[in-house]
Parts: C-alpha cells; structure tokens; sequence
C-alpha cells in the first residue's frame, strides 16, 4: 500500500509518497488516465494508497502548477494532460521489478509549489508518522 504524508520544513517541505513496485504501476495508471480525462481525483482515497490523513486532491483546474496547501489542512496538486504523462514515465522507473530502491521528484519549477517525491526502499513508515 502506498503511504502519503506531508513533511513540514522551513526550506524543504514535501509531500513524501512511499510505495512498492505495484503502488507505482497503479500511481502511473492514474496519471495516465488522468492525461486522457483531467477529472478531480482524490489520492488519499485509491484502492491501492493506505487510508492517511493528509488529503490530496490531484486536478486540472485553473490556478497555480504544482503542489499547494489549502486553508484546510488538505492539498491540490494542479497539473495539466502533459505534465501527468511525464510524470507517469517518472513513476514507472520505481515500478521497474529490477530496481530495488529509488526516488523521483515530481514538481513543476514553480516558486510557491510543495515538490512531491516518491520514494521506493528508501525511508521507513516513521518518516510519516509526524506527518498528516
């Protein structure tokens, strides 16, 4: 199962995402499908991510690019069909079976953005423990 919590930092705040092989296939599924039909989808809520606190909501809609917080404690992660399918290419190097530990950094280079990584094999739950 996938596990998502946000990490707070004065100068490197991110959302972590820790997963395995499958957790990767599926989260490169989603935004592919999501390049097709750029419809509002609740991450915290698929069938293969742990249930979490930390609610993100991943959408087309107009606004900044990237990773925002909300002002109720929850997050939108705007991007657009060509970014998404980049992003999945990103997610299916962890997907790779041969591939034992390794992350990737999805962010779009906008100066108000909370960079988004995805991590396989390299932190333990506790990194999320604090996080929520």
């Amino acid at each position: 199962m996938m596990r998502i919590g946000f990490l707070p930092s004065d100068f490197n705040p991110m959302l972590l995402m820790l997963g395995e092989a499958e957790d990767f296939r599926a989260l490169g599924g989603v935004l592919r499908g999501f390049a097709r039909h750029p419809d509002d989808t609740r991450l915290d809520r698929l069938g293969f991510c742990a249930a979490t606190a930390t609610r993100v909501v991943l959408t087309g809609s107009d606004g900044p690019p990237g990773l925002q917080s909300e002002p109720d404690g929850s997050y939108i992660w705007r991007i657009d069909p060509a970014r998404a399918t980049g992003f999945a290419a990103q997610v299916d190097t962890l997907a790779d079976p041969g591939r034992v530990a390794g992350s990737e950094m999805l962010a779009c280079s906008t100066e108000d953005e909370i960079p988004v990584k995805l991590s396989r094999g390299e932190y333990t739950d506790d990194f999320l423990l604090a996080a929520g």
